[in-house]
């Protein structure tokens, strides 16, 4: 996959929200595509995929090291739609009991269970600690 492609299937991502705060993947292109987001996309406004989009715009002058972390911010979330519905099928009781009061999105729902990772159910702790080493959560 090319990084057009990468950097078009991210910040389709990014527009819909999904993973905003995700410790792992996102701070990592936020580290490795540094000089490049200061150096041509200095003057955009940071959210709603506009920064991803500049860097799209400038495809052609980004680092080997930016390119990499963009195809593993696109693998991790890959792996998050490949299994999202298999693991809330598998955690939705773990949720309700120890989650309940927890907003969704921006990774808190996985921080709470990983929290009370003593008291998930055998079921769910593959799941957590899946997603937790995916996006960066591991201790």
């Amino acid at each position: 996959m090319n990084i057009a492609r990468l950097l078009a299937f991210t910040v389709g991502i990014f527009l819909l929200g999904s993973v905003s705060q995700a410790q792992g993947p996102v701070q990592g292109v936020l580290e490795a595509c540094e000089t490049e987001i200061t150096t041509y996309c200095d003057q955009v406004t940071p959210g709603h995929g506009r920064i991803l989009s500049c860097m799209y715009a400038h495809e052609d002058k980004i680092s080997d090291t930016c390119a990499a972390s963009i195809v593993d911010l696109a693998d991790a979330l890959d792996f998050m739609f490949a299994n999202v519905t298999n693991a809330v099928a598998l955690c939705a009781a773990d949720i309700e009991a120890n989650c309940s009061s927890v907003e969704f999105g921006g990774g808190r729902v996985l921080s709470c269970l990983k929290e009370n990772a003593d008291k998930v159910s055998p079921e769910c702790q593959p799941v957590v600690n899946a997603f937790s080493e995916k996006f960066g959560l591991e201790d």
